[in-house]
């Protein structure tokens, strides 16, 4: 999924091992997406599977550059370079970000002592010096807070409900799935998942030819593809699958008690390139939303 912040910081030592998972946890408490920090990535399918797919999907960069050793250059001139991994780290992130013209939000740490050279030289980095670990510990979260905001990728599935209209005396809302694509790709090929208690769909004796079995109690399972709705074109939303459901007859099922129909979750999911997007919300909470999204 891409909801995650790539870490990519120093792992020769102990202390450098230590600073990338401290930082992973700073990650996780301070903002609502997965830090990815590979430890341990040495064959080739590891690099292309793991680091490589994780810069992919990432949505910010954190990058920490700690100094690996001297150089003498040909005019006599010396470099202290950074680590060759985060050196090509930086230059694949920065590949990306061109290629698929998106803004990847980026915290650079430097040791003082590192010079600037290859790509770097190219970027406007801004990177923080420090000379102890201890200080990359104290700048970060003030960094990090800024991030809060930040969405889990350029490509995002919507769940919104509204009133629909009367029926037997129960108001009868409406579901949709809306697919938002902000890269600058067309998205041909999509699979979407719909998860809905099954207590919402009782107002009706239906049988949906998108079902598919489900070996959850209480739950019902749709499956569609893009036949039908053809392509998200770039910097574009789709309308996808839309659901009529009734909470007086799921509140008739729960014996009245309205409270546990109010919390119940509708989910779900769509995969695009290999890629997943899930969305999840309570009943509850898409009927207080007041700007249910719509196909213009």
């Amino acid at each position: 999924m891409n909801k995650t912040i790539f870490i990519s910081c120093g792992q020769f030592t102990d202390s450098e091992k230590r600073l990338g998972k401290q930082i992973a946890e700073m990650v996780r408490d301070l903002t609502d997406l997965e830090p990815f920090f590979a430890e341990e990535v040495q064959d080739l399918l590891g690099l292309d599977a793991n680091i490589l797919g994780a810069l992919r999907d990432c949505v910010a960069f954190i990058t920490v550059m700690h100094p690996r050793g001297e150089i003498k250059r040909p005019d006599g001139s010396v470099l202290v370079r950074a680590s060759v991994w985060i050196e090509q780290e930086i230059a694949v992130a920065t590949y990306i970000q061109r290629l698929e013209g998106r803004t990847l939000p980026i915290i650079a740490f430097k040791h003082k002592s590192v010079g600037r050279e290859g790509i770097r030289d190219l970027l406007h980095l801004n990177p923080i010096d420090f000379t102890d670990d201890s200080e990359v510990l104290t700048e970060l979260p003030k960094r990090l807070l800024l991030w809060k905001s930040l969405k889990p990728s350029g490509v995002e599935l919507q769940l919104s409900s509204k009133a629909n209209q009367q029926q037997d005396g129960h108001t009868i809302r409406t579901l949709e799935t809306t697919l938002v694509n902000e890269t600058n790709n067309r998205i041909e090929n999509y699979e979407l998942e719909v998860r809905l208690p099954s207590c919402i769909l009782k107002h009706w004796n239906v049988k949906y030819p998108s079902e598919v079995p489900c070996n959850v109690p209480g739950l019902r399972v749709f499956r569609f593809d893009q036949s039908g709705w053809g392509a998200v074109r770039p910097r574009d939303k789709l309308r996808l699958a839309i659901f009529e459901y009734c909470t007086t007859c799921a509140v008739a099922e729960h014996q009245g008690v309205g409270a546990l129909v109010a919390e119940a979750r509708l989910g779900a999911r769509v995969w695009v390139n290999g890629v997943e997007y899930p969305v999840e919300k309570a009943i509850k909470d898409l009927a207080a939303e007041r700007d249910p999204i719509s196909r213009e």
